[in-house]
């Protein structure tokens, strides 16, 4: 990880579209590298109240095997959602996907889960554990927490291998709301003040002079909704504004975001970070930035 602060990225742009929430590690990290960051959240995380059923399962908790996060999201809500109903057993085996799962378990709960992949952060690589295999999870009792909707890999893995899955979906992602003037500060002609908090951290509201020099975007659906954004208005500035983003490099996670991108109309570079982690995005930013030098 790189804590030092350099000047790699000085008269860089960074446009960073992680929730507002979870995005203030990668932001510092970039800052420390030189880059001005701009933060422009392409999804907004909500709480959403459990449905009967789903509390009807919360409720048999100590009947439960495992337990299994899917983001830093599902943990916090999830987490919020069993102490509601009670206490978690201690028999109760924690399972997250990820890295930053895991460091959030660590944070709200003071223990780290018992089963995650030390590696690749996906669903894929969570599956190959040993943990997780037919002679482990045979007529187990599995939980995932979960936002509405999502892939369904894990859930009919562990049900061929025999488990009994049911899903709790505790938050629901949204596309945000963009007002014209966020636009104007990032892509308009016009410079102006800042009312961010440090020197190299604009906030959305702040004016710049210039469009980022480039884009991290960890999901399909914050890509989906980057472009959605800025399209939704359809008067002559917004095409301006979404012919400059469909020119702007991009970091992303993976090789079918890659394609997304293209199939969305991006035409420059496109890098694919190993891991949707800030360490990750941040060295293809880097790397980025050496290529172009």
């Amino acid at each position: 990880m790189l804590k030092m602060s350099t000047d790699s990225l000085v008269d860089i742009q960074v446009l960073v579209t992680r929730p507002a929430h979870q995005a203030q590690a990668l932001c510092e990290l970039l800052a420390e590298q030189g880059a001005q960051v701009i933060r422009l959240p392409v999804i907004k995380i909500e709480a959403i109240a459990l449905s009967a059923k789903m509390t009807a399962i919360i409720d048999t908790i100590n009947e439960i095997d495992f337990a299994v996060f899917i983001s830093p999201n599902a943990v916090e809500h999830g987490l919020a959602a069993l102490f509601a109903q009670g206490r978690i057993p201690d028999k109760l085996k924690l399972v997250t996907i990820g890295k930053a799962s895991a460091q959030k378990m660590q944070q709200l709960l003071g223990r780290a889960p018992d089963i995650y992949p030390k590696e690749q952060y996906n669903s894929e690589a969570l599956l190959a554990l040993d943990s997780l295999q037919s002679d482990k999870v045979s007529n187990k009792k599995i939980i995932i927490f979960r936002g509405q909707g999502g892939r369904e890999l894990l859930a009919s893995s562990l049900k061929q291998r025999g488990a009994r899955v049911e899903y709790i979906e505790v938050y629901q992602r949204k596309m945000p709301e963009l007002q014209s003037s966020v636009l104007e500060s990032i892509w308009g002609p016009d410079g102006g003040g800042s009312d961010c908090r440090g020197s190299n951290c604009r906030g959305p509201n702040c004016r710049g002079p210039n469009s980022p020099d480039i884009i991290t975007v960890t999901s399909n659906e914050g890509l989906r909704n980057l472009v959605a954004m800025i399209a939704c208005s359809s008067d002559e500035q917004h095409d301006s504004y979404l012919q400059q983003l469909r020119q702007t490099p991009l970091v992303v996670v993976t090789e079918k975001m890659r394609l997304s991108a293209q199939n969305l109309g991006f035409k420059n570079d496109i890098m694919i970070a190993a891991r949707a982690s800030d360490d990750a995005l941040l060295e293809s930013v880097l790397e980025w930035a050496r290529i172009r030098k």
